[in-house]
């Protein structure tokens, strides 16, 4: 059996909003699949799309609530964790919280620490638009970080909140990278060299994220793999080929992004595809640098970074 790491999902938000369950349901994810797996752990980010940013707070809570719920009904299969030793010593499925878009933060510093305190562990500064931390790549805008983002990096930085910036624009990327103390990561972002889609991050910007000893996870959607019009496990291998050159397959893991896409590369429609394409990853690239993709790089990431 294969284990893995996965960076970015957005179960949690669609299974709420579609009124699913965790166990099985018509996602792409659930513990029926993930189980096909070695005490795998997925990411779980709260993703709030613009309806809710009126009251964001508020509903970030009410989708943590859904998801220690479908914990506790699943609990003979999945636990929550929070911290390198949660995950290294488990049996289970691992599941640990993120946010995606400081939307749930609002203005409020204390935000922060109340999410951490409720076990969110990593923070997407932006999402596509502009909040009060930033912008998001979408906006096109040439504007930094805000001074309450600024505060935020430095709050995160002080409780060892891993600071994600897929979303985030090329300006406030930089102010980022000027004035962090710990290791940032891109939990689901591709090379643009490869696909020059706003979204995906340019060399210099992969090359600071190895300078800050941080990771980057590997997103399928496809508008993120190629321009063409069906993307392909094919598309999957330039991105990794591309980035393992440049900054090492030890900075590389997955990202995929399932239940946030409304497509998927061809044959990985689903969590539990993920078997077929790590079979094709360790015959072309070997075990070794399969492990360190699918779940080394980002144990040696959180041993360091994710330790409360």
């Amino acid at each position: 059996m294969y284990k893995f790491v996965d960076l970015h999902c957005d179960t949690i938000t669609t299974a709420y909003e579609r009124k699913q369950n965790f166990y099985k349901n018509n996602l792409h994810i659930d513990i029926n699949r993930l189980n096909q797996f070695k005490t795998p752990t997925q990411i779980f980010a709260i993703w709030l799309s613009k309806k809710y940013y009126k009251n964001a707070f508020e509903i970030t809570n009410k989708m943590i609530d859904f998801f220690e719920q479908q914990i506790e009904e699943n609990k003979n299969f999945i636990k929550k964790v929070t911290n390198f030793e949660n995950i290294k010593t488990s049996s289970k499925i691992n599941g640990l919280l993120s946010i995606e878009g400081g939307e749930s933060i609002g203005n409020n510093i204390d935000n922060i620490y109340h999410f951490f305190n409720r076990g969110v562990r990593i923070l997407t500064l932006c999402w596509n638009y502009e909040n009060n931390i930033g912008f998001g790549a979408f906006t096109k805008s040439t504007k930094g970080l805000k001074p309450f983002g600024k505060e935020v990096v430095k709050t995160m930085n002080d409780i060892n909140m891993v600071i994600d910036v897929s979303h985030l624009n090329e300006e406030g990327f930089w102010d980022l990278y000027k004035m962090a103390k710990k290791p940032f990561i891109a939990t689901h972002s591709n090379a643009y060299t490869i696909c020059n889609h706003y979204r995906n991050l340019k060399d210099e910007q992969l090359k600071a994220i190895k300078d800050c000893e941080g990771i980057v996870g590997i997103n399928l959607c496809p508008k993120f793999l190629t321009n063409k019009n069906v993307a392909t496990e094919e598309h999957i291998f330039k991105h990794i080929d591309y980035i393992g050159d440049l900054i090492g397959y030890d900075k590389i893991c997955l990202g995929g992004d399932f239940d946030g896409i409304e497509e998927t590369p061809k044959n990985l429609e689903d969590v539990s595809k993920y078997k077929n394409l790590f079979e094709k990853i360790e015959k072309i690239y070997g075990k070794d640098i399969l492990e360190k993709i699918t779940y080394k790089n980002f144990y040696k990431f959180c041993e360091k970074n994710i330790k409360k």
